[in-house]
């Protein structure tokens, strides 16, 4: 199933999205996937579809960061 929806985000909001985004991804790698469980249900959407992996996170930061 295909969501598609688009909003408006200032500069900052933009910055900080992609910031989280790295910070995930940085996270992921120190830990080995070990997140705090309130990360993993935000990125889950409380187990309600998988996580996207970190080559997805590329792909969409560079989405966003255009």
């Amino acid at each position: 199933m295909s969501w598609n929806r688009n909003i408006a985000i200032s500069p900052p909001e933009r910055d900080m999205i992609l910031a989280a985004l790295r910070l995930y991804q940085q996270a992921y790698d120190q830990t080995g996937g070990d997140l705090p469980n309130d990360i993993l249900d935000i990125a889950t959407d409380s187990d309600a579809h998988e996580a996207i992996d970190l080559e997805a996170i590329d792909t969409l930061c560079e989405r966003i960061n255009v």
